[in-house]
């Protein structure tokens, strides 16, 4: 009986065998999909003393294929690559906004020095000193402009972080599910090779928006904690993330932790808004006010139409200059002061004078040179963070390919191994009808 025996494992192993590459192949397009392999021992008999060959083959385990370190260094690369991509993304915006011509504030400065210098030939003239207040406001209205688009896009960066912090929570959620399931399967015996290629998959999409540091438990769930160490999957249990203004926090059963550093999209969604977009909220604000109070100090210093003292030209809300700069409420063509004072508080000339017009038109200079300097440095971070994005994406696809090269399944590989099983069929199936022919010859005899 033993040749017969031999023959039926050797059936059934390969028939197994064939099963799990016909898994393999059915899944050769599904996204995270580990491949398996049916790992085979001899069973060693223990009948008739040493002659005995042994009882056949069998398999003791479907084995899924994959490396942990390769796993986790995708994992890594995800997160740089979320983060980057984030932050780019996010000043080429604002970079776009500030260097576009409709509302870049050197297109207005030439436009309103423009008017000065025309208005400098007939100082006493009110067409030009109309045109002077056009420009002032379409300038004015620039800055207001440019401080409304940051305004929506920290509303966006808010609303995004609020979806992000809805993903993270589903997603930790699903991962601390599928421990349990996992860890049910795992002590029956079962196969959970498809639910923790499901999990990986989870972790995968959760990487790119936080840091996570990962821990395989001897039970088969996954630990998943955060840059910081706060702990966000222990096993069927999970925490959740909230946000009250910029501060992100992590409740876990009943301790609440204040989160920093964070990493992924969610930290680049962070970092943005409180480096990059307050610190250009500041640079505009302090070019606002310095516009205004230049103009509005000079104003002062001369005479308009009527021989009066300067009245100012802008006003603005100290607390949000940017996006309240407007021209004063009291200004008309006739109070500008273009005339400039002799010295002793009175005007030099009569009302064709343009000496303290001359002076305004010489301040183009610093405003037009500290406009300049805020988009090319812009400009220099933003290709900065465009080119991190590309190197990190390329990183981020590299990790994905080696770990592919380890897990994934390889066509031409499973088409072999198909071949070699069904030979391995078709020879345990001659050895069975073979002990089949033996024991009919023998049954003849008698």
């Amino acid at each position: 009986m033993s040749l017969l025996n031999n023959g039926l494992s050797g059936l059934q192993a390969s028939q197994y065998a064939m099963n799990v590459v016909s898994q393999n192949i059915a899944n050769l397009n599904t996204q995270g999909y580990s491949r398996q392999d049916a790992l085979m021992v001899a069973r060693n008999g223990g009948g008739f003393g040493t002659l005995n060959a042994g009882d056949g083959v069998e398999v003791t385990q479907l084995r899924r294929i994959n490396d942990s370190y390769l796993t986790a260094s995708l994992w890594r690369a995800n997160t740089k690559s979320g983060y980057d991509s984030q932050y780019s993304t996010m000043i080429s915006q604002m970079e776009a906004v500030f260097g576009s011509d409709e509302l870049s504030i050197s297109n207005g400065l030439d436009s309103f020095f423009s008017a000065l210098s025309a208005a400098s030939s007939a100082p006493q003239s009110i067409a030009p000193r109309q045109q002077v207040l056009a420009t002032a406001e379409a300038l004015a209205n620039r800055f207001k402009q440019l401080s409304g688009n940051m305004d929506v896009q920290e509303k966006q960066l808010d609303e995004q972080a609020d979806a992000t912090l809805v993903d993270i929570n589903t997603q930790a959620q699903s991962i601390a599910t599928l421990n349990q399931t996992i860890i049910e399967v795992k002590a029956k015996g079962g196969n959970t090779s498809a639910l923790e290629d499901q999990r990986d998959e989870l972790v995968l999409a959760l990487s790119k928006q936080v840091t996570v540091k990962t821990t395989q438990q001897d039970d088969g769930s996954l630990t998943i904690t955060l840059s910081g160490g706060q702990p966000l999957v222990m096993g069927s249990r999970s925490a959740t993330l909230s946000r009250a203004g910029d501060d992100i926090t992590l409740k876990f059963v009943n301790e609440t932790f204040s989160l920093n550093n964070i990493g992924g999209s969610l930290g680049a969604n962070r970092d943005y808004k409180l480096g990059e977009l307050a610190s250009l909220r500041s640079d505009l604000n302090a070019q606002a006010q310095s516009l205004a109070d230049q103009f509005n100090t000079q104003l002062a210093a001369g005479f308009d139409l009527n021989g009066n003292p300067g009245t100012p030209l802008f006003s603005y809300d100290p607390t949000n200059p940017a996006g309240s700069l407007a021209l004063d409420p009291a200004i008309t063509p006739e109070a500008l002061a273009f005339t400039g004072d002799d010295g002793t508080g009175n005007p030099v000339g009569g009302i064709g004078d343009n000496s303290n017009l001359l002076v305004m038109v010489e301040m183009k200079t610093g405003l037009y040179d500290d406009y300049s300097k805020l988009l090319g440095d812009l400009a220099v971070r933003s290709g900065q963070a465009q080119s991190l994005a590309t190197a990190s994406e390329s990183l981020q696809l590299d990790a994905l390919n080696k770990r592919n090269s380890v897990s994934g399944v390889n066509q031409d590989e499973e088409a072999a191994k198909l071949m070699q099983y069904i030979q391995s069929y078709q020879a345990n199936a001659k050895v069975i009808s073979a002990a089949d022919e033996i024991f009919s010859t023998l049954m003849g005899m008698f």
